[in-house]
Protein backbone atom coordinates (compact mmCIF):
# COMPACT_ATOMS: atom_id res chain seq x y z
CA UNK A 1 0.00 0.00 0.00
CA UNK A 2 1.05 3.40 -0.74
CA UNK A 3 1.30 5.88 1.72
CA UNK A 4 0.11 8.95 0.76
CA UNK A 5 1.75 12.42 1.27
CA UNK A 6 -0.04 14.43 3.82
CA UNK A 7 -1.73 17.51 1.91
CA UNK A 8 -4.46 20.15 2.93
CA UNK A 9 -7.71 20.02 2.96
CA UNK A 10 -8.40 22.73 1.35
CA UNK A 11 -6.41 21.24 -2.02
CA UNK A 12 -3.49 22.02 -4.20
CA UNK A 13 -2.26 24.78 -6.13
CA UNK A 14 -0.24 23.62 -8.84
CA UNK A 15 2.21 26.46 -10.24
CA UNK A 16 3.40 27.04 -13.54
CA UNK A 17 6.00 24.37 -14.04
CA UNK A 18 3.78 21.34 -13.17
CA UNK A 19 1.38 22.93 -15.25
CA UNK A 20 3.70 22.69 -17.93
CA UNK A 21 5.06 19.49 -16.90
CA UNK A 22 1.70 17.84 -17.39
CA UNK A 23 1.13 19.34 -20.41
CA UNK A 24 4.12 17.68 -21.79
CA UNK A 25 4.24 14.37 -19.58
CA UNK A 26 0.95 13.59 -19.03
CA UNK A 27 2.42 10.49 -16.72
CA UNK A 28 3.45 13.18 -14.73
CA UNK A 29 -0.38 13.01 -13.61
CA UNK A 30 -0.48 9.15 -12.80
CA UNK A 31 2.84 9.89 -10.43
CA UNK A 32 0.91 12.60 -8.13
CA UNK A 33 -2.10 10.23 -7.78
CA UNK A 34 0.38 7.29 -6.71
CA UNK A 35 1.24 9.80 -3.55
CA UNK A 36 -1.21 12.74 -3.26
CA UNK A 37 -4.61 11.49 -1.87
CA UNK A 38 -5.91 13.62 -4.24
CA UNK A 39 -9.50 12.31 -4.57
CA UNK A 40 -12.06 14.54 -2.80
CA UNK A 41 -9.96 17.68 -2.85
CA UNK A 42 -9.74 20.36 -5.53
CA UNK A 43 -6.72 21.41 -7.64
CA UNK A 44 -6.10 25.34 -7.77
CA UNK A 45 -4.81 26.62 -10.88
CA UNK A 46 -3.88 30.85 -10.36
CA UNK A 47 -4.76 33.52 -12.89
CA UNK A 48 -0.96 33.98 -12.69
CA UNK A 49 -0.33 30.26 -13.47
CA UNK A 50 -2.51 30.22 -16.45
CA UNK A 51 -1.32 33.76 -17.78
CA UNK A 52 2.48 32.48 -17.45
CA UNK A 53 1.83 29.26 -19.02
CA UNK A 54 -0.34 30.82 -22.02
CA UNK A 55 2.71 33.34 -22.55
CA UNK A 56 4.97 30.23 -22.82
CA UNK A 57 2.45 28.53 -25.62
CA UNK A 58 1.06 26.27 -23.41
CA UNK A 59 -2.81 25.61 -23.59
CA UNK A 60 -3.95 25.74 -20.30
CA UNK A 61 -7.41 24.57 -20.90
CA UNK A 62 -6.20 21.39 -22.23
CA UNK A 63 -3.87 20.75 -18.90
CA UNK A 64 -7.12 22.03 -16.95
CA UNK A 65 -9.11 19.35 -18.33
CA UNK A 66 -6.75 16.53 -18.38
CA UNK A 67 -5.77 17.24 -14.68
CA UNK A 68 -9.55 16.82 -14.29
CA UNK A 69 -10.50 13.77 -16.19
CA UNK A 70 -7.91 11.61 -15.24
CA UNK A 71 -7.78 12.86 -10.99
CA UNK A 72 -11.23 12.91 -11.48
CA UNK A 73 -11.69 16.11 -9.30
CA UNK A 74 -12.61 20.06 -9.37
CA UNK A 75 -9.82 22.52 -11.18
CA UNK A 76 -10.68 26.02 -10.17
CA UNK A 77 -9.10 28.72 -11.56
CA UNK A 78 -8.55 31.30 -8.66
CA UNK A 79 -8.23 34.79 -9.56
CA UNK A 80 -5.20 36.64 -7.25
CA UNK A 81 -6.75 39.66 -4.64
CA UNK A 82 -5.83 42.93 -3.96
CA UNK A 83 -4.87 41.29 -0.66
CA UNK A 84 -3.17 38.46 -2.27
CA UNK A 85 -1.28 40.95 -4.10
CA UNK A 86 -0.29 42.94 -1.07
CA UNK A 87 0.98 39.66 0.89
CA UNK A 88 2.78 38.66 -2.46
CA UNK A 89 4.96 42.29 -2.06
CA UNK A 90 5.65 40.99 1.44
CA UNK A 91 6.61 37.62 0.70
CA UNK A 92 8.99 39.13 -1.69
CA UNK A 93 10.89 41.56 0.73
CA UNK A 94 11.19 38.16 3.75
CA UNK A 95 12.40 35.93 0.53
CA UNK A 96 15.07 36.17 -1.22
CA UNK A 97 14.32 33.48 -3.77
CA UNK A 98 11.00 34.77 -4.82
CA UNK A 99 10.18 36.91 -8.18
CA UNK A 100 6.77 38.22 -8.52
CA UNK A 101 4.79 35.25 -10.57
CA UNK A 102 5.85 32.94 -7.78
CA UNK A 103 4.93 35.48 -5.48
CA UNK A 104 1.55 35.79 -6.72
CA UNK A 105 1.03 31.86 -6.51
CA UNK A 106 2.95 31.33 -3.38
CA UNK A 107 0.42 34.22 -1.76
CA UNK A 108 -2.58 33.09 -3.30
CA UNK A 109 -1.25 29.47 -1.75
CA UNK A 110 -1.49 30.75 1.48
CA UNK A 111 -4.57 32.38 1.49
CA UNK A 112 -6.42 29.68 0.50
CA UNK A 113 -4.68 27.25 2.70
CA UNK A 114 -3.94 24.99 -0.21
CA UNK A 115 -0.69 23.34 -0.39
CA UNK A 116 1.84 24.55 -3.05
CA UNK A 117 2.81 21.79 -6.42
CA UNK A 118 5.80 22.76 -7.45
CA UNK A 119 8.95 21.68 -8.84
CA UNK A 120 10.78 25.44 -8.85
CA UNK A 121 13.59 24.99 -5.63
CA UNK A 122 13.48 28.46 -4.51
CA UNK A 123 9.64 29.10 -4.84
CA UNK A 124 10.10 25.76 -2.91
CA UNK A 125 12.15 27.78 -0.62
CA UNK A 126 9.90 30.34 -0.05
CA UNK A 127 6.72 28.33 0.88
CA UNK A 128 8.66 26.50 3.65
CA UNK A 129 10.06 29.59 4.76
CA UNK A 130 6.69 31.59 4.70
CA UNK A 131 5.03 28.34 6.55
CA UNK A 132 3.39 26.93 3.49
CA UNK A 133 3.08 23.12 2.86
CA UNK A 134 4.61 22.28 -0.18
CA UNK A 135 5.58 19.06 -1.86
CA UNK A 136 7.82 19.04 -4.84
CA UNK A 137 7.29 16.36 -7.58
CA UNK A 138 10.96 16.03 -8.55
CA UNK A 139 11.79 14.26 -5.27
CA UNK A 140 8.81 11.92 -4.74
CA UNK A 141 9.97 9.04 -6.87
CA UNK A 142 13.80 9.79 -5.57
CA UNK A 143 13.49 9.85 -2.10
CA UNK A 144 12.39 6.26 -1.02
CA UNK A 145 14.63 5.37 -3.68
CA UNK A 146 17.68 7.16 -3.00
CA UNK A 147 17.78 6.11 0.81
CA UNK A 148 17.07 2.09 -0.38
CA UNK A 149 20.19 2.73 -1.97
CA UNK A 150 22.31 4.37 0.75
CA UNK A 151 21.62 1.62 3.22
CA UNK A 152 22.10 -1.58 0.78
CA UNK A 153 25.86 0.44 -0.51
CA UNK A 154 26.97 0.96 2.77
CA UNK A 155 25.87 -3.13 4.11
CA UNK A 156 27.50 -4.12 0.81
CA UNK A 157 30.14 -1.80 1.48
CA UNK A 158 31.02 -3.80 5.20
CA UNK A 159 30.37 -7.19 4.14
CA UNK A 160 32.50 -6.58 0.63
CA UNK A 161 34.72 -4.37 2.54
CA UNK A 162 35.25 -2.05 -0.58
CA UNK A 163 35.63 1.68 -1.04
CA UNK A 164 31.51 3.07 -0.76
CA UNK A 165 31.83 4.51 -4.73
CA UNK A 166 32.80 1.23 -5.72
CA UNK A 167 30.15 -0.51 -3.85
CA UNK A 168 27.64 1.66 -4.96
CA UNK A 169 28.51 1.06 -8.79
CA UNK A 170 28.07 -2.48 -7.73
CA UNK A 171 24.62 -1.65 -6.01
CA UNK A 172 23.47 0.23 -8.98
CA UNK A 173 24.04 -2.22 -11.59
CA UNK A 174 22.51 -5.50 -9.77
CA UNK A 175 19.41 -2.97 -9.01
CA UNK A 176 18.91 -1.14 -12.09
CA UNK A 177 18.66 -3.75 -14.64
CA UNK A 178 17.38 -3.34 -17.91
CA UNK A 179 14.09 -1.74 -18.22
CA UNK A 180 13.79 -1.18 -13.97
CA UNK A 181 15.16 2.53 -14.54
CA UNK A 182 12.33 5.14 -14.41
CA UNK A 183 12.61 8.45 -16.31
CA UNK A 184 9.34 10.13 -16.37
CA UNK A 185 10.90 12.32 -19.58
CA UNK A 186 11.15 9.05 -21.25
CA UNK A 187 7.16 7.90 -21.58
CA UNK A 188 6.48 11.25 -23.16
Amino acid sequence: MVNYIKGSENGYTFDTCVGIKISENPNLINLLKCHLNIEKSDIHLTSQTVFEASRLGHNFDHVSKQIQTTFGVNVIQGHITKDMQDDSNYLENICPTLHTGDSQILAYTRSTGTTLVTCDRGLVEAAILSGVQVINPDLLPCNKFENSIKSKIQVIAKQVKVKPIRAKQEMISQLLKPGKKIIWRSFV
